[in-house]
């Protein structure tokens, strides 16, 4: 075999374990979003917690990684990427170690926002990497693949481990796939291919449409912050077991797929607003069946409608990123999207356990219901704005 040959090999093998670590980092970077549900749950059986800590504790990492993606605007495109993302994920590993030995609220809740700023450096770095890869598509959709499958194990398994270990069990799992992720950074990580050329935000478009798109976003993750989060206390209420709602719950992440792959088409065959309204015409009496669920066929009601709420929240978030990106001409608005869903999940835990803690669990979903109306009506007259302004520029060009 030729040296050029070895070379090759030798090149394609450390491509495939860049495109590797980067993607169990991106992974890891939504894991605390995906397995919210666990989290509460756990949080909630400890007994160390009142409702309301177990709110500002979901918060806690969601919290950290909106600070660091939000300035890492300024940052990401000016440090050293495989430093910046060792360091992370070495920060983020501790922190993960330090919350299991720790069960008091005030300590924790600095570890948990340490946590995710840590994890929110690592995870901005890695979407700039995947966005630099020559082929984004296939590089995205390998990442929405790898989180739908962290997602679908983390619901099967971690109910029992988490009845065994509390939430222990849960930041162990984290670290069981952050390890991998380091030793793969440590041996090599993509480098920076783009020098930054702006720090001041700035959009080419209308700011009023962006403001209704922004708000939008940050609503309907509201959303997700109440109702999501506390899916799994909405299950144990209702008298179904951990097992049974985590295997509900993996079985719903994985079928949600389906939801990102129909958007398109029936953005193409019905346009934006109709999306928009399906989501809300669909999700809203899933939530009604949800809140008048009873014991007597608690588990159908909860399987179907979680699992039709996944595949629809799939569904929308695409059309609410199109129009994000759309808005703004050149590009950099679409940054923010992220920071729009991270404060929807910051807010809406913390507001969820006030509601829950001078009311009833149940009461999150009808907050959950309003929130998505609100987003969905912002999201239409944002679209709408956009659709005339393009109207306007090509009638007068």
């Amino acid at each position: 075999m030729s040296n050029t040959t070895l070379r090759k090999i030798d090149f394609s093998f450390l491509r495939a374990v860049e495109l590797t670590a980067v993607l169990l980092i991106a992974m890891m970077g939504a894991a605390v979003t995906t397995l919210m549900p666990l989290l509460v749950g756990a949080y909630s059986d400890s007994g160390s917690f009142t409702s309301v800590q177990v709110g500002w504790l979901t918060s806690a990492d969601v919290a950290g990684i909106l600070l660091a993606s939000t300035s890492a605007y300024v940052w990401s495109r000016r440090v050293n990427w495989r430093l910046v993302t060792l360091i992370s994920l070495s920060v983020f590993i501790l922190c993960n170690y330090l919350s299991t030995i720790t069960s008091e609220f005030e300590p924790l809740l600095l570890v948990r926002f340490f946590a995710g700023v840590a994890c929110g450096c690592a995870y901005a770095l890695s979407l700039c990497a995947l966005g630099d890869h020559k082929n984004t598509d296939k590089a995205f959709g390998a990442l929405v693949t790898i989180q739908v499958l962290f997602g679908t194990i983390g619901f099967w398994l971690l109910p029992e481990i988490t009845a065994q270990q509390g939430f222990s069990g849960i930041f162990h799992f984290f670290n069981l796939c952050l390890i991998p992720a380091l030793i793969l950074s440590a041996l090599t990580y993509p480098s920076n291919s783009k020098t930054q050329s702006h720090t001041v935000m700035s959009i080419d478009g209308s700011y009023y449409a962006a403001a209704l798109i922004f708000f939008g976003v940050v609503a309907y993750y509201f959303a997700q912050g109440t109702v999501w989060a506390y899916l799994e206390r909405i299950g144990v209420v209702a008298n179904l077991s951990g097992v049974e709602i985590g295997q509900i719950l993996a079985v719903g992440f994985a079928l949600s797929a389906l939801g990102s792959l129909l958007s398109g088409k029936c953005v193409a065959m019905f346009g934006r607003n109709a999306g928009l309204w399906a989501t809300a015409v669909i999700q809203l009496p899933c939530l009604l069946l949800l809140y008048n669920m009873d014991s007597q066929h608690a588990f159908w009601i909860y399987a179907i409608t979680t699992i039709i709420y996944q595949v629809m929240w799939s569904f929308v978030v695409p059309i609410m990123m199109a129009i994000f990106n759309d808005i703004d001409k050149s590009g950099k608005l679409i940054a923010l999207c992220i920071a729009a869903f991270k404060v929807g999940l910051v807010v809406g835990p913390p507001v969820a356990a006030v509601v829950v803690s001078i009311g009833h669990i149940n009461d999150v979903i009808w907050l959950g219901g309003i929130a998505i109306v609100v987003s969905i009506v912002l999201c239409i007259v944002a679209n709408n704005h956009l659709k005339q302004r393009i109207s306007s520029h090509n009638v007068s060009a």
